[in-house]
C-alpha cells in the first residue's frame, strides 16, 4: 500500500512541476505554467495566466509546443522564447506566436497568436514547430542564427530561456515562465513547490 502511495505522489509531482522528462517518441519534453509574478525584471500583477507545453524531438531537429494563454489583461500582441535568467529580461531567439501589429520575421511559419478564435484577444490556443531556420540571431548571446540551434537547445535544457506572452498593456511581457529541467536546476526560480 505504501508504495502505491509513494508511485501515486511522484506521478502527481511530476505532473504538476516545470520538469523536463523523457517523451514516448524519446525527446525530452516540457511543461511550464505562465504567470504575471514571474515576470522580470518586475512582477506584473495580473489576471493572465497560461501554459507553455513542448517537446524536443529525438533527433533535436525540431520543437513542437503548444502554448496557451488566458485572461490577459491587455490584448495579445506577440509570444516568444527569450535568453535570459529568471531575474532578467532578455533577447528574442525563438517566436511562438505573432499579430497583425507585431510580425515575426519568419512570417510564413509563425503561427498567429489569436489562430484558434480571431475575435478573442485575451485568451487563446497557439501549437507550433520550431526549428533552425526559426532561430533569431541575438550577438550579446553569441547566437548568430540557426547554425547555432545546437547551442539555443542547450540554453532550453540548461533553464537559460524562459517563454512569455506579451499584450498591449504589458509590452514587455504579460505572463512568462523560466524553461528548465526541474527541481535540480539551482537558479532560484519557482518549480511548482518542489
Amino acid at each position: 500500500m505504501k508504495r502505491v502511495i509513494l508511485a501515486a505522489g511522484v506521478v502527481l509531482a511530476v505532473g504538476s512541476s516545470g520538469l523536463m522528462a523523457s517523451g514516448d517518441a524519446g525527446g525530452s519534453r516540457f511543461s511550464e505554467t505562465l504567470r504575471g509574478f514571474k515576470e522580470a525584471p518586475a512582477p506584473i500583477s495580473t489576471t493572465g495566466h497560461g501554459t507553455f507545453e513542448a517537446t524536443i524531438s529525438k533527433d533535436e531537429s525540431q520543437i513542437d509546443y503548444e502554448l496557451t494563454f488566458d485572461e490577459l489583461e491587455g490584448e495579445v500582441l506577440q509570444a516568444h522564447i527569450h535568453i535570459g535568467y529568471p531575474q532578467n529580461s532578455g533577447g528574442i531567439v525563438l517566436w511562438l506566436c505573432q499579430t497583425a501589429s507585431a510580425t515575426s520575421p519568419t512570417p510564413l511559419t509563425t503561427p498567429q497568436c489569436t489562430a484558434d478564435d480571431p475575435s478573442n484577444l485575451h485568451g487563446g490556443r497557439v501549437t507550433g514547430t520550431l526549428t533552425a531556420a526559426d532561430v533569431r540571431p541575438l550577438a550579446a548571446n553569441g547566437i548568430v542564427g540557426p547554425e547555432e540551434w545546437a547551442q539555443v537547445l542547450d540554453l532550453v535544457r540548461e533553464g537559460r530561456t524562459y517563454a512569455n506572452v506579451h499584450s498591449r498593456m504589458f509590452t514587455g511581457g504579460e505572463i512568462r515562465s523560466q524553461l528548465d529541467n526541474g527541481p535540480s536546476d539551482h537558479d532560484g526560480h519557482d518549480h511548482g513547490g518542489h
